[in-house]
């Protein structure tokens, strides 16, 4: 995979285990749905009007295309192959899920931030990219495996991929459906990006025994990634 410095980077409860259960374990909690490994990605097909089409939560796998949500901002449009699922949506908090209900669950995410844990697990006001990055990173409940440049839809931000190996939850960001964070097993990659609509956070969460699979997944997805109304896509996939 290309090396995240020069693409884009993404998580989490939600997905990482993580907590709120989108997966990096946002405390939204994790996402997906059980898959096959190598499903093949089938083209995407937008609305019969041309348009992307409305995230929308199925019991069913989402019809491999191009999606939105048109109630959070900046925009964001991506297509998604077969097999991914609507997770948690909200105004200030979406994902799209695999592998649901295992320990291995994916999750894409996107959210705005309202804050972050930082050092001594202390909440810190999210002004911008670089600082939210750099609390995180002092959070004592995190590993912080590599950090660079991260590169989106015509942005540039700050990039972490993080593990969580304290054998407890440990929360990372806040967005409106609660403080997402990061199970034991899991890692996240996050890229935070500053938008005139405030603090966007992209992130890829995964457990770290199938992480390699977890990125491969993603890498579609993330490499699909329109920010507003920007036609600029860079390459976003993890290392």
């Amino acid at each position: 995979m290309r090396n995240p410095g020069t693409a884009i980077a993404l998580l989490a409860v939600l997905v990482l285990g993580c907590g709120t259960s989108p997966a990096p374990s946002p405390s939204p909690s994790p996402a997906g749905s059980p898959e096959a490994t190598g499903t093949p990605r089938a083209s995407a097909t937008a609305s019969d009007d041309g348009s992307p089409r409305e995230l929308t939560r199925s019991s069913d796998p989402l019809p491999p295309g191009t999606y939105t949500r048109a109630s959070f901002l900046p925009r964001i449009t991506l297509e998604l192959g077969g097999g991914w699922f609507a997770g948690t949506l909200s105004d200030g908090f979406f994902d799209v899920q695999r592998d649901r209900n295992t320990p291995d669950v994916i999750a894409v995410q996107f959210g705005r931030v309202d804050g972050v844990v930082g050092a001594e697990g202390r909440n810190v006001e999210a002004t911008s990219a670089g600082d939210a990055a750099r609390a995180i990173a002092e959070n004592p409940g995190l590993e912080v495996l590599g950090e660079s440049e991260s590169r989106l839809g015509g942005l540039t931000g700050s990039n972490l991929e993080l593990e969580n190996t304290t054998g407890s939850h440990t929360g990372i960001l806040d967005v409106s459906v609660g403080r997402l964070g990061i199970d034991s097993g899991r890692r996240l990659w996050i890229s935070l990006f500053d938008t005139p609509d405030g603090l966007l956070a992209v992130m890829v969460g995964g457990s770290i025994a199938q992480w390699a699979r977890a990125l491969g997944l993603a890498e579609p997805v993330l490499e699909s990634i329109v920010i507003g109304g920007t036609v600029d896509r860079a390459s976003a996939a993890p290392s």
